[in-house]
């Protein structure tokens, strides 16, 4: 009988340590375009983030989710984004965003960041 109790105690303790375990985002996906801000047309091969632009200045940066441990009731930590664009000849950019609670997004989260201009860099010379 008392191994019967021991054994049911480790199962339930297990069990609810589980529970605890839970999916956070990271980062949502985030689409949008990249352009050039004179010309208006789509910049290829800037890098934002970890990717690289398509042809039509179309980019796509995949979710990031982690396991967090806590106990039921506790909030979903404020989720901040802060991803570089890069292309050489333009001036450098974020995208950047902030949603209190947004660590608790459910999986899938989309962000759609637009379209969004980037200015080439003016060298001054003496």
């Amino acid at each position: 009988m008392k191994l019967l109790f021991r054994l049911l105690f480790v199962v339930f303790i297990s069990l609810s340590f589980q529970s605890c375990l839970v999916n956070r985002c990271k980062r949502p996906q985030i689409t949008g375009y990249i352009y050039d801000a004179e010309t208006k047309q789509p910049i290829e091969n800037c890098k934002v983030g970890e990717t690289l632009t398509q042809s039509n200045g179309s980019f796509s940066l995949k979710e990031k989710r982690y396991r967090q441990f806590t106990f039921f009731g506790f909030e979903a930590p404020t989720l901040s984004v802060n991803e570089p664009i890069q292309k050489e000849g333009y001036e450098p950019q974020n995208i950047q965003f902030m949603q209190p609670f947004g660590g608790g997004m459910k999986k899938g989260a989309l962000h759609h960041a637009d379209t969004i201009y980037i200015k080439k860099n003016i060298l001054k010379t003496n």
